[in-house]
């Protein structure tokens, strides 16, 4: 053993030891995170496992100790997954997993217990804890986030750490069977130092990116109703804005969708009927639209749709579906039956350069006109 390999051996350990404080440290400090928890917990069992290994390689018939420590190192490897899946995606897939770990865990045991080449231990553990990593990986790959360049990196990381993994079971395992002794160290060097890049780069970049998701959910749920679900009066508008910005030649067809004598539904029945009602209708409308349709709550009992690229006489057709779908609402409060009806104001804007303020006023003018006549019908400006 050469001069170089317990300088990295010391080193791998002293870090794995800070990071899992730092960890642990967050995780009190995050409203007790379990991803930070999970992420500490591999950490410590990253370090233990490395003193293990060199208690296991400091003399002869240490090979229990030897497979302890692939053990260990093999859950940490895991552990690493788990606080990953919490952080990123549901836990199911964690199930599979444990299959996963539980068949490199139990041959890793027997082949020891059963006294078949000593070595075969590392070959399983270093095959494993790569097949760990590949699947680690994989969570980055699945998540569909706007911090893509961040991901990158981390996979980048993980995918090399695997191939280095990978590769030392691999000679280890030729060497093995052709019984040979050569020398490994460079090669159990370069896992070192993957290992020591992946720990420090998981340290400095999962905590900034649980912020940057939470600011990314924190603005998400800012420009969300939170009783409809749809997008609010300052997000539609945004979007609305935009896209007739985006294509100022073709026909945009607004629709603005108020709720019939919703005050008196409020008063003869409750705020929470009311909040019902609601819920409702917003979720009715926003069903069926198509994925270029923009649909939101402008506020009270008012809602609003964008329809790009939709003339007059679809915007009607669409419009009185909405209508009758609304109408046809079973609504009941105790044993009464309530029946809830909507006035649609439409307004197109044709082939003229129209801005959103113009086409607002003039869908809003439309409603108004439905709502004087009667009530529970649509009306298009003219």
């Amino acid at each position: 053993m050469s001069s170089g390999l317990p300088i990295g051996i010391v080193m791998a350990f002293v870090i794995n030891v800070l990071v899992s404080v730092y960890f642990f440290a967050v995780y009190k400090a995050q409203q007790r995170n379990q991803s930070y928890l999970y992420w500490s917990a591999s950490c410590a069992l990253f370090a233990v496992g490395i003193g293990a290994s060199v208690i296991a390689h400091a003399g002869d018939g240490l090979q229990l100790v030897n497979t302890l420590s692939c053990l260990l190192l093999f859950t940490a490897s895991f552990g690493l997954y788990c606080g990953l899946n919490k952080f990123e995606l549901s836990p199911g897939s964690i199930k599979f997993y444990r299959r996963v770990q539980s068949i490199f865990v139990v041959g890793g045991v027997i082949i020891t217990v059963a006294g078949f080449y000593a070595a075969m231990v590392n070959v399983v553990a270093s095959v494993g804890m790569a097949l760990m990593f590949v699947m680690t990986e994989g969570l980055f790959y699945q998540r569909k986030s706007p911090y893509k360049r961040v991901y990158f990196v981390l996979r980048v990381l993980l995918l090399l750490h695997a191939f280095v993994l990978f590769l030392q079971g691999i000679v280890i395992l030729v060497q093995t069977l052709a019984a040979q002794d050569s020398d490994t160290q460079y090669l159990f060097n370069i896992v070192l130092l993957s290992h020591l890049v992946l720990t420090v780069a998981t340290a400095l970049v999962l905590p900034l990116l649980h912020m940057m998701n939470q600011k990314h959910q924190w603005q998400k749920l800012a420009n969300l109703d939170e009783l409809t679900g749809l997008p609010t009066r300052r997000a539609f508008v945004q979007k609305a804005a935009k896209s007739l910005s985006a294509d100022d030649q073709a026909c945009h067809s607004l629709l603005m969708v108020d709720i019939d004598h919703f005050k008196q539904v409020n008063d003869n029945f409750g705020h929470t009927f009311g909040d019902e009602v609601l819920n409702r209708v917003g979720k009715m409308l926003a069903e069926g639209l198509r994925q270029t349709d923009i649909v939101g709550r402008m506020g009270g009992e008012e809602f609003a749709i964008l329809l790009p690229g939709v003339s007059t006489e679809r915007a009607q057709g669409v419009a009185d579906r909405l209508r009758q779908k609304v109408a046809a609402l079973q609504f009941k409060q105790g044993t009464e039956q309530v029946n809830i009806t909507v006035s649609i104001g439409i307004a197109v804007s044709h082939e003229v350069l129209y801005n959103w303020e113009h086409l607002y006023s003039q869908a809003d003018q439309a409603l108004y006109s439905a709502k004087r006549e009667g009530r529970n019908l649509v009306y298009v400006f003219s």
